[in-house]
């Protein structure tokens, strides 16, 4: 069923960190609104012929408004900026590495006061999945150390879609022995792992990519393709033919762990971690044109970003977000904090929807690109498995889904949650019944994302998906 934008994104000028709508009414939008407010849904009606000339008259500078513009967290905590991923220091810095420890146990739970209040007024707007294919999305898949056959069994049947894409974030090389070793630490899981995944497509470039070293990550490619998987991220990218319609999955990862090796393979890194000066998305929206060029209908990237152990992304990763569904990106799907983060459904070339807090709004800049269009963003699937029982928050992820035809028609996500003795993953509803604390954290992600575009695990076996 086709749904309407809204109609504004709130204005908000405050001070810079670190470095009315055209149509219907003349009056301009208000300069603040409670996050939980509703946003208004502008009239359907075409323009009279007194619109402007300019759809784009009103919308502000991009760089004056959030998420450029922004004020830092008040309750950010000490560590809250011990983040491995800017590069800046290493694991012998005691300092850090103690800092970064505890930001692993106590987890970022705020941020900058205007992400929250974005998220809090976008989440509830998602449209739940609607018609055309379904691509599904699993989060980090780590080092489990047992039951490696069949740890994904309890799961599977819900695991649904057109597509299944995951993220091996471990080696699987059969040429290495099974170990977790080191610090920071190093997998290789056993290859036995390859009998349990129900993906169909295994994204392999992330930070751990590196852990059995270059011979480690080819065996382990090698050894996905062998058991039928499609992979993307080491040398190359994928391009699969889903019902009639051609998508390019570009993967690209923020670096990797092992910083005294230089890779031989092309793991498309892009250091997203990096704020002074911030990376450059340049190979991207270059693979994105060449990749349309192509034929693709659709382009999905994937992403291995992000701070680990925050909940709420940083605005840079905001900026990021939109600049790559500017190049022409239908799907963002990313993981690597190793908690969910919010998502949001981006406009593209729509005049009526302007950029600020509460819409992702962007205009193409992809050269002839005048279409308009939607685009699904998912900051942090979060986890599928973990290395170690942790934090509930650690151990529950969600399968993130999108449907599409033409454009993005939908959004819809799904729990699940690592249990242990011995070591699975579950539906997370189905073990919400017996546990209070999956219970709780279902509760959590549900203010978190937003509860009305939550697909229950019941309603996937029961064949109450579009």
């Amino acid at each position: 069923m086709p749904f309407k934008p809204p109609r504004f994104g709130l204005l908000l000028g405050v001070a810079l960190f670190g470095a009315a709508a055209c149509g219907a009414d003349d009056t301009d939008p208000p300069a603040s609104q409670p996050a939980d407010a509703a946003l208004p849904v502008p009239d359907a009606e075409a323009p009279g012929p007194d619109a402007q000339l300019e759809p784009y008259s009103d919308w502000p500078d991009a760089k004056t408004v959030f998420p450029y513009v922004y004020s830092p967290d008040p309750d950010l905590p000490p560590y809250g900026h011990a983040r491995w991923e800017t590069e800046t220091w290493e694991s012998n810095d005691v300092t850090q590495t103690a800092l970064y420890l505890r930001k692993l146990i106590e987890h970022y739970t705020t941020a900058e006061p205007e992400v929250m209040q974005h998220f809090a007024a976008t989440g509830p707007t998602i449209p739940s999945l609607g018609e055309g294919l379904v691509l599904t999305f699993a989060g980090d898949i780590l080092w489990i150390g047992d039951n490696w056959n069949a740890f994904a069994v309890p799961v599977a049947p819900y695991i649904t879609g057109d597509l299944r894409i995951g993220n091996l974030e471990t080696a699987a090389s059969p040429l290495h022995p099974v170990q977790k070793v080191g610090l920071p630490v190093r997998f290789n899981a056993d290859p036995a792992i390859f009998d349990a995944l129900p993906f169909d497509l295994l994204q392999l470039n992330n930070n751990h990519s590196l852990d059995a070293d270059d011979e480690g990550l080819t065996g382990t490619k090698a050894e996905a393709e062998r058991r039928g998987y499609v992979t993307t991220g080491v040398d190359d990218h994928a391009t699969v033919d889903v019902k009639g319609s051609r998508i390019a999955f570009l993967s690209y990862t923020w670096g990797v762990n092992r910083r005294d090796l230089t890779p031989t393979h092309d793991l498309f890194i892009v250091p997203f971690g990096h704020l002074e000066p911030r990376a450059a998305l340049d190979r991207i929206q270059g693979e994105i044109a060449d990749a349309r060029a192509e034929g693709a209908e659709y382009v999905v990237v994937l992403l291995h970003w992000g701070y680990e152990f925050e909940h709420y992304p940083a605005p840079h990763f905001l900026q990021m977000a939109r600049e790559i569904v500017s190049f022409g990106a239908d799907v963002l799907a990313a993981q690597g904090p190793h908690v969910v983060q919010p998502a949001e459904l981006c406009y593209v070339n729509h005049p009526e929807v302007v950029p600020g807090i509460g819409t992702c709004s962007v205009r193409s800049q992809a050269p002839g690109d005048e279409r308009a269009r939607r685009a699904a963003i998912f900051y942090s699937l979060g986890n599928f498995t973990n290395d170690t029982p942790d934090r509930i928050e650690v151990e529950t992820g969600i399968l993130g889904r999108v449907s599409l035809e033409g454009d993005v028609t939908g959004m819809a996500y799904t729990p699940v949650v690592l249990r242990q003795d011995p070591v699975r993953v579950e539906a997370a509803d189905l073990v919400a019944g017996t546990d209070e604390e999956v219970r709780g954290e279902i509760e959590r992600l549900e203010r978190h994302l937003g509860a009305g575009w939550r697909l229950r695990a019941e309603a996937i076996v029961n064949g109450e998906m579009p």
